[in-house]
Order: structure tokens, then C-alpha cells, then sequence
């Protein structure tokens, strides 16, 4: 397996990788993990809503 996740922390790649795993099997998988800021613009959006 190769793992490339800058600025993301071994523990948390190691914790979902072992997730995919133990959904998907021990086959071949692809996994690209990447920081998002989805849960800060739908937290905004939330806000937003509320008034």
C-alpha cells in the first residue's frame, strides 16, 4: 500500500485505512484521503439558515 497524505496525521490515514478494510476486504484498494473544508461551509451554511 502506498500512503501520500501530506499534512494529514499517520494515526488518522492508519484509522481509515483500517476502516476501508474492514468494509471492503482485503483486496486491491485505491484511497485518497484529503483535506476538505466541506464541514466548515456546511457549518456556515447551517448558521446561515438559522436567522
Amino acid at each position: 500500500m502506498k500512503i501520500d497524505a501530506k499534512d494529514i496525521k499517520p494515526e488518522v490515514v492508519a484509522a481509515i485505512a483500517a476502516a476501508v478494510t474492514a468494509m471492503m476486504g482485503t483486496g486491491n484498494l485505491a484511497i485518497k484521503i484529503s483535506t476538505s473544508a466541506a464541514w466548515a461551509a456546511a457549518g456556515r451554511q447551517k448558521l446561515m439558515n438559522s436567522h
